[in-house]
């Protein structure tokens, strides 16, 4: 989906990670020469983030992104053993065991800043999304593509809050299943503006074709074989709070 919306010509002069966790290595692989800015809170990953964007152009953040800048409370959470493998903001009155970290929103950080744009902006809080979205309302004419994680139960919301906000539907992945039940999936959006690209539009600005009109298991197998030799059959081990087992 990266190289297509690349190839496409979707316009992105950097990306916004927020929740880098310990990188997004589809980003590193499909913008290799853009720089990256990534927020993640979490001190268990600060380490692995630098050594793994080393070479790249990136600034690291340690700030949880928010609708307000302040403090919150941060949760860490830990599926197996120690590691932490997710972490959110939690109202503190929750209960259970939490940090204070710095919350900060988006559009108050990118304000001071001239990067290049349009960015390309990756949601992955496990929870936490609307809230930062609406604190980056400010950058919104500088996003051209918003990628966000949605569940089951957050799918609606998160389509009808970015639809509502000038974006449309460009590509759902990532589809996973937990105990044969749909979880969860990736939805990529991309601006209104960027639509008149007719390379977005192929079933107005090409001829029909049946060969072109392709299943997902088709169309992944097709982009497996057009892809790099080093990235064919590639899959990046996402673990989640209902995927303990």
């Amino acid at each position: 989906m990266l190289r297509f919306l690349r190839g496409a010509g979707v316009p992105v002069g950097m990306i916004i990670d927020v929740g880098a966790h310990e990188e997004t290595l589809e980003l590193r692989q499909a913008f290799p020469d853009l720089r990256h800015i990534l927020f993640e809170p979490a001190s268990e990953f600060q380490d692995v983030l630098r050594t793994r964007y080393a070479n790249m152009d990136y600034v690291l953040v340690q700030a949880a992104l928010s609708d307000q800048n302040g403090t919150g409370h941060l949760r860490k959470i830990a599926i197996d053993g120690n590691k932490i493998t997710s972490c959110r903001l939690v109202d503190h009155s929750s209960g259970g065991p939490s940090e204070i970290v710095i919350t900060m929103r988006l559009d108050s950080f990118m304000s001071n800043r001239d990067d290049c744009k349009p960015y390309l902006l990756k949601l992955d809080v496990d929870g936490y999304e609307i809230p930062i979205m609406r604190g980056s309302e400010g950058i919104w004419d500088d996003v051209s593509c918003i990628i966000v994680e949605a569940t089951c139960g957050s799918f609606a919301e998160r389509m009808n809050f970015l639809l509502s906000n000038g974006f449309k539907l460009f590509d759902i992945v990532d589809q996973t299943y937990y105990h044969g039940m749909f979880s969860q999936v990736d939805l990529v959006f991309v601006a209104e503006k960027f639509w008149e690209n007719p390379n977005l539009r192929p079933w107005e600005t090409k001829k029909f074709a049946w060969d072109q009109h392709v299943s997902v298991a088709s169309f992944e197998e097709i982009v497996q074989q057009s892809a790099p030799a080093e990235n064919r059959h590639f899959r990046l081990p996402r673990l989640r709070l209902w995927k303990g087992k």
